[in-house]
């Protein structure tokens, strides 16, 4: 199966680690861009394993009628890797319906706190 991640930080480059070492085949990883002119953990993760990397500031922007939708070329270079499947650790960013439904199985969104109704 192939797997795009989509997050940040140490919890999304343990959760890519994981993948990695139980043998799924990670294609893509998406995270934020850089800050202070440093890479994510997740990115630095990614790139130290040759896992392409896209970073983005935003998934979607505003239409002419002002309305929010996908960045197209963003879309299309996400699509270019035919993921079967996204997981999302820590992923703070907006993902749009079309990048959550674009895999054969979908998306599965993974944040490393407790929601709030099971505290």
């Amino acid at each position: 199966m192939r797997i795009a991640i989509i997050g940040k930080s140490a919890f999304g480059a343990d959760v890519y680690k994981r993948l990695i070492e139980n043998g799924h085949n990670v294609v893509l990883v998406c995270t934020e861009l850089d800050k202070n002119g440093r890479a994510d953990l997740l990115a630095l993760e990614a790139e130290k394993n040759g896992t392409p990397v896209i970073k983005c500031k935003s998934w979607r922007r505003k239409n002419a009628q002002g309305k929010f939708e996908v960045i197209p070329e963003l879309f299309e270079q996400y699509k270019s890797y035919k993921p079967d499947l996204n997981v999302l650790p820590f992923c703070t960013q907006f993902i749009p319906s079309e990048i959550q439904d674009y895999p054969k199985h979908r998306t599965i969104i993974y944040h490393p706190s407790i929601l709030p109704a099971h505290r």
